[in-house]
C-alpha cells in the first residue's frame, strides 16, 4: 500500500529530526506548553498508537471511512486538548536518557507490525473501525507536521519529501472541507484571501 510507504518515509523523517536535537535543547520551548521533549513525546504517539491499536481485536466493520473523517468527525469532536498535552509530556519523559534510541525502537516496532498486517486490515479506535491504510494517513499527517514543528523549535530546516507534503496538504484540505473551513482555505491557496493568524484545520 502507498500509505505504508509514506508511513515509513514520515517515520524516517521524524527519526532524522529527533537525531538533530542537541543535548541541551530538550528542555527548550517546543510548541505551545510543550518543551522539545514534550513535543517529541507527542509526535512519538503517532508511532505508539499504531502499535497499540494493532494489538486490539479487529472491529466487525468500518465506521470511519477516511482519514479526513477521522479528524472531522472523531478527533476534533472527542479529543481533550488537556489530555493531549499531558500525554505528550508523559511520553516525552518515558523516552528517558536516550530519546533517540527510544524513538528508533518505537519506529521499528510500528513499521514491523504494519508490514505484518493482511490487506484490508481494520483498526479499532474507541470501538469504531477504520481501515489501516486510512489510519496511516493520519499518522503521516502527525509525523510530518510535528517534525516541522520540532525543526522550527530548534531553528533548523526540515526538508520534507514532496510526496509527503502532498499527502499531508491533501488531508488538511479534506479536514477543512469537513469542518466548514474548506472555502476559506481554497481562497487562500489560490491567492484570493489571507488566512487569519489563528487559522488551523485541527
Amino acid at each position: 500500500m502507498v500509505s505504508i510507504d509514506r508511513f515509513r518515509a514520515a517515520s524516517a523523517l521524524f527519526v532524522q529530526v529527533v537525531e538533530s536535537v542537541p543535548p541541551e535543547a530538550w528542555s527548550s520551548p517546543g510548541l505551545g506548553t510543550w518543551d522539545v521533549r514534550g513535543l517529541v513525546g507527542h509526535t512519538a504517539r503517532a508511532l505508539i498508537t499504531v502499535s497499540e491499536y494493532l494489538g486490539l481485536d479487529e472491529p466487525g466493520s468500518v465506521s470511519i471511512d477516511t482519514a479526513a473523517d477521522y479528524y472531522g468527525t472523531l478527533y476534533l469532536v472527542y479529543t481533550n486538548p488537556e489530555a493531549i498535552q499531558r500525554r505528550g509530556v508523559e511520553v516525552g519523559e518515558s523516552l528517558g536518557d536516550d530519546p533517540v534510541a527510544r524513538v528508533r525502537l518505537l519506529r521499528d516496532r510500528a513499521i514491523a507490525l504494519v508490514e505484518a498486517q493482511p490487506p484490508g486490515r481494520v483498526v479499532s479506535i474507541g470501538g469504531l473501525g477504520i481501515l489501516l491504510e486510512e489510519y496511516l494517513h493520519t499518522r503521516v499527517f502527525e509525523l510530518v507536521v510535528h517534525s516541522m514543528d520540532i525543526g522550527r523549535a530548534l531553528g533548523v530546516p526540515v526538508t520534507v519529501p514532496a510526496d509527503l507534503v502532498e499527502a499531508t496538504a491533501t488531508l488538511a484540505a479534506g479536514i477543512a472541507a469537513r469542518t466548514g473551513k474548506g472555502e476559506q482555505l481554497l481562497m487562500a491557496l489560490t491567492g484570493r484571501a489571507a488566512l487569519p493568524p489563528d487559522f488551523s484545520v485541527v
